[in-house]
């Protein structure tokens, strides 16, 4: 009886994968430079593989992987800024901390303890300077949102935003309304080397909202503590000191659902710096560093370049992807994985895929820029197995959104 048990499960994992394939082929995915990988978690079972050791630009997929090693590392709780205070001065340094002053998280951690302070307030800056994009990154995307620049100590998200009512220009952080003049843009632009900006006329009531990426220094940070404060700030590069003490503001899971849910670029780039700061790393080699880490063997074989993986220089394989998702199914609660991955049909940048089969369930991370569309995850049956999937395309000369419409319908053909 056994045996019959075990030809019959063969039969069906069998005759699952031949259904699968034929899906595969029908589709557009066959089309375009395509990878995919489905295991059953329960018995470990590859029920469809096709290019699944081939390498692929994950996109957005990417951040599956910054969050597996910031889940592992940073705790709980948000390392926000390091200080020490001698008699008459209060020396602080950054961590990489995204939420302080940030227009959505609102952590105001950073202001209300400098506030409070009578001392002469002197912010380290680092001895040297973190790059500001990441390698690969397209530099005319320097003006868009998802392009913010990345440092020691964010504020404001890095970006300015601008907004309009009645024909009236709102601009936060109000100290760069100083550098923000109309001119004959059709919308808000940087200049590509400095911190000034042009304005459209506004031909309407509203202008609706645009952020945009301000460019960062040691300087800009202190300028804008200064004004926020309405009381001086110093700056010098200043190593940490070792008797420096952390101040813990807001949770870590503050930060990981945005970047999961809408794929915040910048939230993902920062936590790479909050590794640093906890590892007392080089924030330059926080990704070496991290291949070194036990445990995370399967990444010498991984492309690692980004945070978020904006660059196109990221190279990965569905297999890697699978087993990123086993490692996060054993170390993070059920419950709150569930919750920090966007749903299909119901959160995040999973809201809008729909129309799946009746009793499913999706919980996964996509990805996508020109040419790329990639989603991975997890799948529940309407039997209530659990599968991990990656599905990888790239390379379509076509629309994102027909190449991720393909995804989904190869999705659908899961039995």
């Amino acid at each position: 009886m056994k045996n019959l048990a075990f030809l019959f499960l063969l039969a069906l994992v069998g005759c699952q994968s031949s259904h699968l394939q034929i899906a595969y082929n029908e589709s557009s995915l066959a089309q375009r430079a395509s990878g995919v990988m489905i295991k059953d978690l329960a018995t470990g079972k590859v029920l469809f593989e096709k290019n699944a050791d081939q390498y692929f630009m994950p996109a957005s997929n990417m951040k599956l992987l910054t969050f597996l090693q910031a889940n592992r590392i940073v705790g709980n709780k948000i390392p926000s800024f390091k200080y020490r205070e001698t008699k008459d001065t209060l020396f602080f340094w950054g961590t990489g901390d995204i939420s302080n002053l940030h227009p959505t998280i609102k952590n105001t951690a950073l202001r209300d303890f400098l506030a409070a302070s009578s001392k002469v307030l002197v912010y380290g800056a680092p001895l040297k300077q973190i790059p500001v994009l990441g390698t690969g990154w397209a530099w005319d995307d320097y003006n868009d949102h998802y392009s913010a620049e990345i440092s020691d100590m964010p504020l404001y998200a890095n970006l300015v935003n601008f907004s309009a009512t009645a024909k009236r220009w709102r601009i936060m952080p109000d100290a760069f309304e100083a550098v923000s003049k109309t001119g004959s843009t059709l919308e808000v632009r940087r200049n590509w080397l400095k911190n000034q900006f042009e304005l459209p006329v506004l031909q309407t009531q509203n202008y609706g909202s645009q952020d945009v990426p301000f460019i960062t220094s040691p300087d800009m940070t202190a300028f804008l503590l200064t004004d926020t404060l309405h009381k001086s700030v110093e700056t010098m590069p200043l190593a940490v000191h070792p008797d420096a003490r952390i101040f813990y503001a807001g949770k870590m899971d503050s930060l990981y659902l945005p970047m999961l849910h809408e794929s915040d670029n910048a939230v993902a780039e920062q936590l790479l710096v909050m590794i640093a700061a906890e590892k007392g790393w080089d924030p330059t080699k926080v990704i070496e560093n991290l291949k070194k880490e036990p445990g995370n063997e399967f990444m010498k074989d991984i492309r690692w370049v980004d945070g978020s993986g904006l660059s196109r220089y990221n190279l990965i394989r569905p297999k890697d992807f699978i087993h990123i998702l086993e490692l996060l199914q054993k170390e993070v609660a059920p419950d709150r994985l569930r919750t920090l991955l966007p749903e299909a049909s119901k959160t995040g940048t999973m809201r809008n895929v729909q129309d799946l089969n009746p009793g499913v369930r999706i919980w996964a991370k996509s990805g996508s820029f020109g040419n790329t569309y990639d989603l991975s995850g997890y799948y529940l049956t309407k039997e209530g197995k659990t599968l991990a999937f990656s599905i990888l395309s790239n390379l379509g000369n076509n629309p994102v959104k027909d190449i991720k419409n393909s995804v989904v319908e190869f999705l659908k053909a899961i039995h």
